[in-house]
């Protein structure tokens, strides 16, 4: 649900997403399943390190195998963001600070990944 635009309440959205179904074919996520995905992937139980090391190098316009990439040298992070009308999650990950930042939203994008860029640019660097 999400509040309609002037509107005073909180209004359904499900009207809205195409076809009656969520961004990226269908998935749906909590922080909690995020934070997981993001500690296998940091641990190595996932995909090795090396394969990391080459899904997280910036092929094309800072984006490698399914990631994008932000800032350098310690503030540099990688994740994936999406979303649709009513719903919006972003994922980064700052592997020298040793941060994972999830967001995710009932609001339209770019809500979610608003809030991870505010807090990617004003967080302690040590």
């Amino acid at each position: 649900m999400r509040p309609g635009f002037g509107a005073q309440s909180w209004q359904a959205s499900t009207d809205r997403l195409p076809g009656g179904v969520p961004p990226a074919g269908g998935g749906y996520s909590t922080v909690g399943d995020l934070l997981r995905f993001a500690q296998a992937l940091r641990s190595g139980k996932l995909i090795s390190m090396a394969t990391l090391a080459q899904a997280t190098r910036p092929r094309q316009q800072q984006y490698g195998y399914g990631f994008g990439m932000q800032g350098q040298g310690r503030l540099g992070s990688y994740g994936h963001g999406g979303g649709a009308p009513g719903m919006n999650g972003e994922l980064r990950v700052f592997p020298d600070l040793g941060y994972i930042v999830i967001s995710l939203s009932n609001l339209d994008p770019p809500a979610a990944s608003e809030l991870v860029e505010f807090f990617a640019l004003r967080m302690p660097d040590k």
